[in-house]
């Protein structure tokens, strides 16, 4: 099915901008122009883009859409630097709708997966969350949004800040705790990759099963002993601290379920 083409402006050059700008110039939308304070990284994402560098968000013009692509602390100011007759969204989890300066047709555009500038996702399974301050342009989001997938749902603020509270667990958390077990093997000279296998399936298992119900390990048996020795051989104070709270929190949810 052909799609509806869009003229999009891209704001930002970090690793949402790249992916998402890279996407919808892939499914046939047109880059209209790529604006960031980092002239240099502009220049750059444009030429992927087969757009260019826009020096002035007072020139986006009102038959494109502004997607936003910042760091949450920088978007009221940027809504407010751009004209009150141009469309926009932004990409945030957090940041509420009603928190921004009042523009006509303001808008969200949150795909909840985490990016990396150099590694491609398959964009058709990514959830989209769409907000926006009128019907009309929430619709027209949300037609957006599935060009590039086939997961698109509307979320007011506060779902949407909830799920961005979970996401940061389940994403931010979890892959810290891979940089403290990495750290561990190599201090005794041993290969994460071990552990990938054990990392995939743990997350398989979650099609079937609940977490509660996918837990395992010493805290779930009450395995003192063993929680014990752990402690005593983890030699980094952060690590042996997060080992105890999460055996604690484990053994006392495993003896409610």
């Amino acid at each position: 099915m052909e799609i509806e083409k869009k003229h999009i402006v891209i704001i930002g050059t970090g690793k949402v901008a790249h992916q998402l700008g890279q996407q919808l110039f892939r499914v046939g939308h047109s880059i209209n122009g790529v604006w960031g304070r980092d002239i240099t990284k502009a220049k750059n994402l444009a030429k992927k883009l087969n757009s260019d560098v826009i020096d002035d968000l007072k020139k986006i013009s009102k038959d494109s859409l502004a997607l936003i692509c910042v760091s949450d602390s920088a978007i009221s100011e940027i809504v407010s630097s751009i004209s009150d007759d141009v469309k926009i969204a932004y990409t945030s989890g957090s940041v509420q709708l009603e928190s921004l300066p009042k523009k006509s047709n303001l808008g969200v555009f949150y795909p909840l997966q985490t990016f990396s500038q150099y590694r491609n996702v398959d964009i058709s399974v990514v959830p989209f969350l769409i907000e926006a301050t009128t019907k009309t342009f929430e619709e027209e989001l949300k037609a957006l949004a599935e060009t590039l997938s086939s997961r698109v749902l509307i979320a007011n603020s506060q779902d949407r800040y909830n799920t961005h509270i979970a996401a940061v667990m389940v994403n931010n958390f979890t892959n810290f705790l891979y940089h403290l077990a990495q750290e561990h093997l190599i201090e005794h000279h041993l290969d994460f990759d071990l552990l990938k296998p054990l990392i995939q399936e743990t997350v398989a298992k979650l099609e079937t099963l609940s977490p509660i119900e996918a837990q395992t390990g010493p805290a779930t048996r009450g395995d003192q002993s063993i929680i014990q020795k752990h402690l005593k051989d983890i030699t980094r104070p952060e690590t042996q601290q997060l080992y105890r709270l999460f055996s604690e929190l484990i053994e006392k949810e495993i003896k409610k379920s």
